[in-house]
C-alpha cells in the first residue's frame, strides 16, 4: 500500500526559486509527489510544477524569463538596488528603511501598492499556466490571507492565476487581489510554510521546504524598527510552529539571499538540490516508516469494519 506524499513549498520571494532544485532531486530519485501545497513563491513554483511535472523545463523557463526585458524593468529591481545592505535584514528591515527615506510613503499613501495591478499581472501571469486548479496533473492547493476578515484562505479550485497571484501578493509591494468579495494578500502572513494546508489535502506524509531568511541581529532602536521587528518575530515563531508539524523539513541554504534578488537563479536551484540530496535518506525512511504504514492499516481495517456494521444494521 503506497503512502501519499504532499510537498509544502514555503514562501521567501526570490529564495523560493530553490524549490525547483528540490523538485529536480525528487524527480531524479523517483520519490513520488502526490500533492503540492504552496505559499507565495512556493505557490508559484508549486502551481507550475503541478501543471507540468518537469523541473528541468521550469528551470529553463524561469531562467529565460528572468533574463527578459519585461522582468528586468520591474521596480522590484529598484527596491533591491536602493539599499544593498551590508547584511540581509530581510523584508521588514527594508520596509523600515524605505519608510524612513520617504520612498514607500510617496507611493503607498495614495495607492494600494508600490507596483500597480497591471504591472503585477504583466510580471507574474507569463509564469503561471492559464488553467484551473482542477486541471493540474498533480493535485494542488495554495494559501492566501483575506485582509478583510483576517482569515486564512485555501485555494483548491478556481483559476490558477488568481490563486497564485493572491498567494504572492506581498503587502505594500504588490496590490491585493480581489476574488469573490475577498481582498487577498500573501499567504505567508498566516502560513509561511503551508504545512496545515498540506495536511488538509489528506496525505500520509508531509515534506516541507523552508526557504525563509536567516534571523538577523537586531540593533536599530527607533519605534518603527521595534514595531516591524516585533511583527517579524511573530512570523518567525509561526514559521517554527508550522515546521514542527511536517514529517521532514528541507531547508536550502538561501537565507542570505535578498528577498528581491532574482539575479542568480542557478545558484538558488543548486542550493535546493543540495538541501534535498542531504535529506534523501531521511525522506525514504519516513515514507517507509512502519508506524505510518501501521496507522494506515488500522484506518483501513476500521473502514472495512464500519462498512460491515452498516450492512448488518441495514439487513435488520
Amino acid at each position: 500500500m503506497e503512502l501519499k506524499v504532499c510537498l509544502a513549498l514555503g514562501g521567501g520571494a526570490a529564495r523560493g526559486l530553490a524549490h525547483l532544485g528540490v523538485l529536480k532531486v525528487f524527480e531524479d530519485a523517483k520519490i513520488p509527489i502526490d500533492m503540492i501545497a504552496g505559499t507565495s513563491l512556493g505557490a508559484l513554483i508549486g502551481g507550475q510544477y503541478a501543471s507540468k511535472p518537469d523541473a528541468s523545463y521550469w528551470m529553463e523557463r524561469v531562467e529565460q524569463y528572468l533574463r527578459s526585458y519585461r522582468s528586468r524593468k520591474t521596480r522590484l529591481e529598484f527596491l533591491r538596488k536602493l539599499e544593498q545592505p551590508a547584511n540581509n535584514q530581510g523584508f521588514f528591515s527594508d520596509m523600515a528603511t524605505l519608510v524612513r527615506k520617504g520612498y514607500f510613503w510617496g507611493v503607498t499613501a495614495t495607492k494600494p501598492a508600490f507596483i500597480g495591478e497591471q504591472e503585477y499581472e504583466e510580471l507574474i501571469y507569463p509564469l503561471i499556466p492559464d488553467i484551473s486548479i482542477e486541471e493540474t496533473k498533480i493535485p494542488f492547493s495554495c494559501v492566501a490571507t483575506d485582509i478583510r476578515n483576517g482569515k486564512r484562505v485555501m485555494y483548491t479550485t478556481g483559476r490558477l492565476r488568481t490563486a497564485v497571484s493572491a498567494s504572492c501578493a506581498l503587502p505594500g509591494i504588490f496590490p491585493p487581489v480581489s476574488d469573490g468579495g475577498m481582498l487577498l494578500v500573501d499567504g505567508g502572513w498566516v502560513e509561511r510554510i503551508p504545512v496545515f494546508c498540506a495536511w488538509d489535502m489528506g496525505p500520509d506524509v508531509v515534506i516541507a521546504v523552508d526557504v525563509s531568511s536567516d534571523v538577523a541581529t537586531f540593533e536599530d532602536k527607533s519605534g518603527l524598527d521595534i514595531v516591524l521587528r516585533a511583527d517579524a518575530v511573530s512570523r518567525i515563531y509561526l514559521n517554527e510552529i508550522m515546521a514542527r508539524e511536517a514529517n521532514v523539513v528541507i531547508h536550502p541554504a538561501v537565507g542570505e539571499t535578498h528577498w528581491a534578488d532574482f539575479s542568480d537563479p542557478r545558484d538558488l536551484f543548486k542550493q535546493g538540490e543540495t538541501a534535498a540530496l542531504a535529506k534523501l535518506i531521511t525522506i525514504r525512511a519516513t515514507i517507509h516508516q512502519p508506524g505510518i504504514q501501521q496507522r494506515k492499516m488500522v484506518d483501513h481495517i476500521r473502514s472495512i469494519k464500519d462498512k460491515i456494521m452498516e450492512k448488518m444494521s441495514g439487513s435488520r
